[in-house]
């Protein structure tokens, strides 16, 4: 039996659905960090914004996205267990292959944003991708397939910043975003030729039921509200600094604007490679140990890494710490995402995905600005050693509530 005949649950073919899923999370992800290094410069220099009002432009812009998709993710999660996860993922990625499309062509920093807040609104690939390969996972791949899963968004991370950052020099930076639209094209035409729903699915969407219903009753798991709170500490970490790093690279390299983006797209893309070295590692060890207590391990090496951001007095300092901080919090999210499988129903998995997804992008909204403001009041290292210390507090936390008082989904 070849692999493109074994199935799992719900008799899906669950490993051509990983491999065509993974590609799909891959481009998805690489899209949209495309333009990550160089945004600031972007509404800098092509969107024509003053110099003095650059910093509240670019933590707008970032934030929008975050904050449309946190508030129609449990909707679009709602309506996935209706009528399907894979339709659910071509609609997002056609949506979003238009929505980067607009990014290239507008013309003012007003339209940018409204580009940005309905690529938020009407966000869900990723989401809607996990949850069609955690329905189809055996049991007993979950945890790695989660962990393989993360090295596709990791994976992403990586490219989208070098290739955005490599693109906006050598062809300018609308490119980027033409780019991104083309990829965001090619991962839906893949789905929808290759990728099918579980059979799980096709029970879900000939029952009627109250989406609103649904959602309360999903929120009602205890559980699943902790793993949203996990969910939105781990994206406030890392979109802590986003807006930060590239003035923080350029002041490590003397401020050179070609430079200092391409290096801050190296280094916003070295998180990501190590998360391609570490996330299925990390997901074993979550399959064999439990996924909470691996959960604690993570959080409190990438917290105390952080503590030594203070100390660093050069760019590849920066970079190292970086690299091994990515190695252990790249194992938070394939833990996180198994252990939410495990909470819900496979009846319920769409709207538990929006709702965690609301609660990741809320981070992203709350991250930036939160990064913003502590930016202009002490120095990048600092913020990046406090966050080492809530990593910390939440490894504590998470560990006695989840591990030593042994509390069980």
């Amino acid at each position: 039996m070849s692999i493109w005949d074994e199935k799992g649950s719900g008799d899906i073919n669950w490993k051509k659905n990983l491999i065509v899923l993974w590609i799909g999370i891959f481009l998805a992800c690489a899209s949209y960090t495309s333009c990550v290094p160089f945004l600031p410069v972007y509404l800098l220099k092509e969107l024509h914004v003053d110099e003095a009002n650059i910093n509240f432009w670019s933590g707008i812009v970032y934030a929008i996205t975050f904050l449309g998709s946190s508030i129609m993710a449990p909707y679009w999660g709602a309506w996935a267990d209706k009528i399907g996860q894979r339709k659910m993922a071509i609609r997002a990625g056609i949506g979003l292959s238009l929505t980067y499309w607009l990014g290239a062509v507008v013309q003012s920093p007003e339209q940018f944003f409204g580009v940005r807040l309905i690529t938020g609104l009407i966000s869900g690939f990723v989401p809607a991708s996990l949850a069609l390969v955690s329905s189809s996972l055996p049991e007993n791949k979950m945890g790695w397939g989660m962990g393989l899963m993360q090295t596709a968004i990791a994976s992403g991370t990586i490219m989208g910043p070098l290739l955005g950052g490599y693109l906006s020099t050598w062809f300018g930076m609308r490119m980027s975003f033409f780019v991104g639209a083309a990829s965001l094209l090619f991962a839906t035409t893949m789905v929808f030729f290759l990728v099918r729903d579980g059979a799980h699915n096709k029970e879900v969407i000939v029952k009627k039921v109250s989406m609103l219903a649904d959602l309360k009753e999903a929120y009602s798991n205890i559980s699943l509200r902790y793993v949203m709170c996990i969910f939105f500490l781990i994206q406030v970490c890392t979109m802590l600094i986003q807006p930060l790093v590239t003035i923080y690279v350029g002041d490590l390299m003397g401020g050179n604007d070609n430079k200092s983006i391409e290096m801050a797209g190296w280094i916003f893309s070295i998180g990501g490679i190590a998360g391609i070295l570490a996330a299925p590692f990390w997901g074993n060890q979550g399959q064999r140990f439990g996924f909470f207590k691996v959960l604690s391990i993570v959080f409190a090496c990438a917290g105390i890494v952080n503590l030594f951001q203070p100390l660093i007095g050069n760019i590849w300092q920066f970079a190292i710490i970086q690299f091994v901080y990515g190695l252990f919090l790249a194992g938070a999210i394939p833990n996180v995402n198994s252990a939410l499988v495990e909470v819900t129903d496979k009846s319920m998995r769409g709207k538990s995905f929006g709702l965690v997804t609301s609660a990741q992008q809320f981070g992203g909204v709350v991250g930036p600005v939160l990064g913003g403001i502590m930016g202009s009041m002490m120095s990048t290292k600092y913020v990046l050693f406090i966050t080492g210390c809530v990593l910390i507090c939440a490894a504590y936390y998470n560990y006695k509530t989840r591990v030593a008082n042994k509390v069980i989904y």
